[in-house]
């Protein structure tokens, strides 16, 4: 299938900004979901602004002309680096994917449609048009303590910081009390607001084609249960689309149900490994409920399509091929088939930098590229492999294994706090730091 990044256009082009919100689990608007928040003195946030304000405040109305000139937004940091190590970022992803959705099907079309939308933007970089995709992430609000997280991640971890903080020095402690100081000047309540689900979003729903649910986890909410009843009883349902990025744990038939009434629902599947390894790293997730999940959206319909999005980091890499065997020997027919080839999406995990697979010493990241270039020999027709081999390029791009102390004391506290052990769970790598 052709692909278009719309790099004719500007080199650091994306069309999010001009159809596009992000939130933060604070209330803090994004251009995406990857993007990095707008500057303390803008003070932009849901708890006290609309999405109409918002939406052509300063941080959009840069981003929008600094993207035509063809300049890096700094915003964008994170897409740039990627694309630098020649991985493809999500900025490229959403090019494609909205000029094919654009234009019904036609990239050319849809080029022609993002052409109009930049022609449009006035010279301070404000748009009439409304925006036509929302990527919420719904407070904090999770059943898992997730070992990249943090409280402002995940209401978990509240209560928790001090056990790491009191446990650890240096970066790390540092870390967790500025994480710590994050959280106590975070509101979540925006998500509890009335005005936001009955008036700023119903406003929307009229030209809405596409809403991501994230969080926290957005399936334990019931304030999201009732929006998508709202969606059904006003008739807006069969022209949207639903994402989700969910931790597998939770799947009400209810919502099951509901989802049958919107035009297409997708499932980002935050798992990343295997049995009791994504338990460790997504604690305390059961793997048992994950896999009868598994097989419950397999079976669900057309409706629904479903995709695995491991989070690589240092404590996973050593095992994404062990996953990846896991994955297509499950043979599953709406997981990870239509994009991934039965694998998943690799996505890298940039923070805390002594999470990231860049600190690993240099035999682990050996050993991590000889299983991949041995799975690419095993599978050389699966081209997804390509992209989960563009993550070990990514760790072997930079040596920071003077983090691997902070690395280490990390998984120490975690252990010591939780009553886990890192060490029987995720044995070969433990030998080789």
């Amino acid at each position: 299938m052709a692909q278009e990044f719309l790099n004719d256009i500007s080199p650091t082009y994306c069309v999010l900004p001009w159809i596009n919100m992000a939130t933060y689990t604070n209330g803090t608007p994004l251009l995406c979901c990857v993007a990095q928040p707008p500057a303390d003195h803008e003070q932009i946030n849901l708890n006290y602004e609309s999405i109409n304000e918002i939406w052509n405040s300063d941080h959009w109305k840069r981003a929008r002309k600094t993207m035509i000139a063809g300049k890096k937004t700094p915003a964008c940091s994170h897409c740039y680096k990627e694309e630098d190590a020649g991985i493809r970022s999500h900025r490229m992803n959403e090019n494609n994917l909205w000029c094919r959705k654009l234009g019904d099907g036609s990239h050319k079309k849809g080029k022609t449609r993002i052409k109009k939308l930049i022609k449009k933007t006035k010279a301070d970089g404000s748009v009439k048009e409304k925006l036509i995709t929302l990527d919420l992430r719904l407070g904090n609000t999770c059943n898992l303590q997730c070992t990249m997280c943090r409280s402002v991640d995940s209401s978990k971890w509240q209560g928790a910081e001090d056990k790491i903080i009191n446990s650890t020095t240096g970066i790390v402690a540092d870390d967790w009390r500025w994480k710590k100081d994050d959280a106590s000047k975070s509101d979540f309540d925006w998500v509890a607001d009335e005005d936001f689900w009955e008036k700023d979003l119903t406003e929307l729903l009229p030209n809405m084609r596409h809403i991501i649910f994230a969080g926290g986890e957005p399936l334990y909410l019931k304030i999201h249960t009732q929006f998508l009843e709202k969606i059904v009883k006003l008739g807006y349902a069969k022209n949207i689309e639903l994402r989700y990025h969910t931790n597998a744990t939770i799947l009400p038939d209810k919502i099951l149900k509901l989802w049958k009434e919107f035009k297409w629902v997708e499932l980002m599947l935050s798992i990343d490994g295997i049995g009791d390894q994504n338990n460790w790293l997504r604690y305390p997730a059961d793997w048992d409920v994950i896999k009868a999940n598994l097989k419950k959206i397999d079976k669900a319909g057309e409706h629904l399509y479903a995709k695995v999005l491991c989070t690589v980091n240092a404590i996973n890499v050593l095992y994404l091929v062990e996953f990846g065997e896991w994955l297509l020997a499950q043979k599953f027919k709406r997981i990870g088939i239509k994009d991934h080839n039965g694998l998943f999406h690799p996505g890298i995990l940039h923070y805390p930098t002594y999470l990231c697979c860049k600190i690993l010493p240099q035999k682990v990241k050996d050993l991590a590229t000889k299983k991949i270039d041995k799975l690419q020999k095993k599978y050389p027709d699966n081209i997804q492999i390509s992209n989960i081999k563009n993550a070990i390029n990514f760790m072997n791009l930079e040596d920071t294994s003077h983090l691997l102390p902070d690395f280490k004391q990390y998984i120490k506290a975690i252990d010591s706090m939780r009553k886990t052990d890192f060490g029987k769970t995720f044995p070969e790598l433990q030998k080789l730091l």
